[in-house]
């Protein structure tokens, strides 16, 4: 089984993503902060991160961890979908999209806006993991 962690302070989203990856056979954890996500990541040991942009402490706490995450020789091979509302809320100049992604700037592997629809989640998500979409 195919393992999904979810950083998102959303503690909704979190839910209902969960509750979509649970039911096309994902083991899911997840974590509502930008605290210790390297610590967390390492020992849930994931094979896919759904990261959100935006935090109450931090508006752009989500393009520093996939930095930091991407920086650490052990996590640097997981996939990372950057799942946000940062379009929607306008508080950056510009919309972000896949041609945003950047080694350095924005490293991860899929840009999605919220909110997404299950279906699409999961055809990322497999797609990501190079997993058959049934």
């Amino acid at each position: 089984m195919k393992k999904i962690y979810i950083i998102d302070d959303d503690r909704d989203i979190v839910e209902s993503i969960s509750i979509v990856l649970n039911a096309n056979g994902f083991e899911v954890s997840a974590q509502y902060n930008d605290e210790n996500v390297i610590e967390n990541v390492s020992q849930y040991n994931p094979d896919l991160i759904i990261l959100d942009v935006m935090f109450p402490e931090n508006s752009s706490a989500g393009f520093n961890i996939a930095r930091d995450l991407k920086r650490n020789n052990k996590l640097t091979n997981i996939p990372i979908i950057m799942l946000s509302a940062v379009n929607e809320r306008g508080i950056y100049m510009g919309l972000f999209t896949d041609k945003d992604i950047d080694e350095s700037w924005l490293p991860v592997s899929k840009f999605l806006d919220k909110p997404v629809q299950p279906k699409e989640l999961i055809l990322q998500v497999k797609s990501m993991l190079n997993l058959p979409d049934e």
